[in-house]
């Protein structure tokens, strides 16, 4: 099967969906782009979810800028 025909049979992740878009974001390609957002709104319908994105930070965070936060 290529990338189309999975596109529309809802074979891929919300991960796979995230980097299948930027790739397609890259070559313009507008074809991939609505088939992907299809796709999105049919597993979001079926009741699937995506896992939160967990951001890591650079460096550990000072005390005086924990403080600061609350």
């Amino acid at each position: 099967m290529d990338r189309i025909e999975k596109l529309k049979n809802d074979v891929y992740s919300f991960e796979e969906l995230i980097t299948l878009e930027k790739n397609a974001t890259q070559l313009n390609d507008s074809e991939t782009l609505d088939l992907i957002t299809i796709s999105r709104a049919s597993k979001t319908v079926k009741g699937e979810k995506q896992k939160p994105i967990v951001v890591k930070e650079a460096k550990p965070q000072t005390r005086r800028v924990r403080r600061q936060k609350t």
